[in-house]
């Protein structure tokens, strides 16, 4: 196979064309395909696909949206998808917004995970903590501490 992407071809699983990006290529810009991707290269750019596969000694900077992501290796930035794996030798930077979701033992993972339902209320209302707005019901009343006291005395 050449230096480039290793090209495209068709995985039987769901007819959709598997494109690979070799360990040898570095791509600067966005990438788009309605089949699946496998990265063992380098991309500085976002990444939108059906279905990702990041290899061990693949290094990705830049957001990517898909239907399912597995990451092997090193991903900065954030992830939208329906289920994501960061596997042991994965090293994430960035929030993962899903709907699924499995870390494995000796990942490595800095950033906000966050259910896909509630991700964008939660994005849009964050206070730098990682708390979601509150849904307008009153917070519980607090006790009065000296009628409680005054009441055990």
């Amino acid at each position: 196979m050449s230096a480039a992407a290793h090209g495209s071809r068709h995985n039987g699983t769901n007819g959709l064309p598997l494109s690979v990006i070799g360990a040898d290529v570095r791509i600067v810009g966005n990438i788009f395909t309605q089949g699946e991707m496998q990265i063992d290269g380098q991309v500085e750019g976002d990444i939108t696909c059906h279905r990702l596969l990041v290899g061990e000694g693949a290094r990705i900077t830049g957001e990517v949206t898909a239907e399912t992501v597995q990451v092997h290796g090193e991903l900065n930035g954030k992830i939208n998808a329906g289920s994501v794996t960061i596997a042991k030798s994965a090293k994430v930077v960035g929030d993962v917004i899903q709907d699924s979701l499995e870390i494995e033992a000796g990942a490595s993972m800095e950033g906000r995970l966050v259910r896909r339902t509630g991700a964008v209320k939660a994005l849009e209302h964050d206070k730098g903590n990682g708390a979601a707005e509150p849904d307008g019901t009153p917070p519980p009343a607090k006790p009065d501490i000296n009628q409680e006291a005054a009441g055990t005395a």
